[in-house]
């Protein structure tokens, strides 16, 4: 029987993260202008990428909700701490 999508959610999912990874060095290689909003967009690439490692293969995503809730809650504060000492310093 066919499948709706051509690859597993895994494939899919390391697909994106090696695009992700490709973009990252694209974007990282090829700052011009403001390196400020250049800098905030790479970490967001690399928080995305976290969040997607952690929860398609570290299995969070069928961890139980008080364990999923505590990574997906350190990884949003991660972010917001680093964004704003990015900001600051």
């Amino acid at each position: 029987m066919l499948s709706r999508f051509p690859v597993d959610r895994q494939t899919a999912v390391w697909m994106f993260l090696v695009a992700a990874t490709v973009l990252t060095a694209v974007v990282g290689l090829e700052q011009h202008g403001d390196t400020a909003a250049v800098g905030l967009l790479l970490l967001a690439i690399a928080f995305v990428k976290i969040r997607l490692v952690a929860l398609h293969f570290m299995e969070i995503r069928e961890a139980p909700l008080p364990l999923r809730l505590l990574v997906e809650a350190y990884v949003g504060v991660t972010f917001v701490a680093l964004v704003v000492i990015y900001l600051v310093a």
